[in-house]
């Protein structure tokens, strides 16, 4: 049906493959923080990372020896999976993932200057929109040029619905890694009081002299590039193997987990640029901040979250309680889930007036425990 049309195959095929960034996109980018020119010009940038791996095949046409894809053929069976799963890994794996890191940070040190976490783990969705877009046209030409329209149909419900999510889920983890490494400062020094301890970083540090949230930043780049590259070489060996229900639960999780790192308070923070001068001196913030911090480990978010809010109408610019307000935020959400979920399958329990008393005092305790706090840090910012 389509023999004889090689232009019009590639017309096609590019506006197949643009079918599922614009689906995407709407799912995905909702709220659009930057500008349309910024967006597309990251997913254009994406759209060239195909070029050095097509570069690569078209090396293997002249060297075969070379052709790790033709070695995974031949070698690979029920014997040597491990064998199978390491070249998958190193030809795929670091191969797309690297060259999709390579957008996020060309995008990061231009005008399109990252300034939330979000941010990055958007710009990662974009660059993998524009590999994907490319990759697409290249396989539609392709099962088109063989004529065949039903084989056509199935590729784009698979690629489009499955592999093109998957190649965001793979990046986008690797992007929220990226804005953590990026914003490392902020966040290791709010991490200090809630006694997180970094143990890597702080060695280093002993050694060479180098800042802790230097090490950090590398340490989260590394790490959700190792987890982009781990997930992405899983999900081609399972299409491999012809596991099809192993590789769409490895994208429902992936999916499922991109959601909520997206929707998290923390995410959306600008944590770029100067500090305003701060209304506290600097002993006098360290207090306030130890006592967030206990707070914050006790499991008391919803003070938190008041007393960050009293603080920052007076520091408004301050990274560290924003940060404390961002995280209390989140898990008082998660701890309100959890509650719920504990709720539907609990088992019938003890409820008699004993028991019922004797949480009763407990929590009346707790309630008096916290009203004394807060009063004193309530006086503490009234003097000041």
């Amino acid at each position: 049906m389509f023999e004889g049309i090689i232009w019009w195959q590639i017309l096609v095929a590019i506006l197949l493959a643009l079918a599922p960034v614009f689906i995407w996109v709407e799912i995905m980018l909702k709220r659009k923080q930057h500008s349309i020119k910024s967006l597309v010009k990251v997913f254009l940038l994406g759209t060239l990372t195909v070029l050095p791996l097509i570069g690569i095949q078209y090396l293997w046409i002249f060297h075969p020896e070379w052709d790790v894809y033709l070695w995974i053929d031949q070698n690979i069976s029920s014997e040597n999976l491990q064998i199978g799963f390491l070249a998958t890994f190193i030809v795929v794996g670091i191969m797309e993932e690297l060259v999709k890191m390579g957008v996020v940070r060309i995008a990061d040190v231009s005008k399109m200057k990252i300034m939330t976490i979000n941010d990055a783990v958007k710009f990662s969705i974009l660059a993998a929109l524009g590999f994907a877009f490319s990759e697409n046209i290249l396989y539609f030409y392709s099962v088109m040029s063989s004529g065949s329209m039903a084989d056509l149909f199935s590729t784009l419900v698979f690629r489009s619905s499955f592999t093109v999510c998957g190649h965001m889920i793979f990046s986008s983890i690797f992007g929220y890694f990226y804005g953590l490494g990026k914003f490392s400062q902020n966040i290791v020094e709010q991490e200090k009081w809630t006694g997180e301890n970094h143990t890597l970083a702080n060695f280093i540090n002993k050694i060479t002299g180098i800042k802790n949230s230097v090490t950090v930043r590398y340490q989260k780049l590394l790490t959700g590039l190792l987890i982009a590259m781990g997930m992405h070489a899983a999900f081609n060996f399972f299409l491999q193997m012809n596991m099809l229900i192993e590789a769409m639960a490895l994208i429902v999780v992936g999916f499922t987990y991109v959601q909520f790192l997206m929707h998290r308070k923390a995410g959306h923070l600008v944590l770029i640029g100067e500090n305003g001068k701060s209304l506290m001196v600097k002993k006098d913030e360290d207090v306030v901040l130890e006592l967030i911090g206990m707070w914050f480990n006790g499991g008391k978010y919803q003070d938190v979250i008041e007393i960050c809010e009293r603080l920052l109408m007076r520091d408004p610019d301050n990274k560290i309680i924003k940060l404390f307000k961002a995280k209390a935020l989140d898990k008082a959400k998660m701890d309100k889930a959890m509650t719920s979920i504990k709720s539907l399958f609990a088992e019938n329990e003890d409820s008699s007036s004993g028991n019922i008393l004797e949480t009763l005092r407990k929590r009346k305790a707790e309630m008096e425990q916290i009203d004394i706090i807060k009063k004193n840090a309530e006086k503490f910012l009234d003097n000041k």
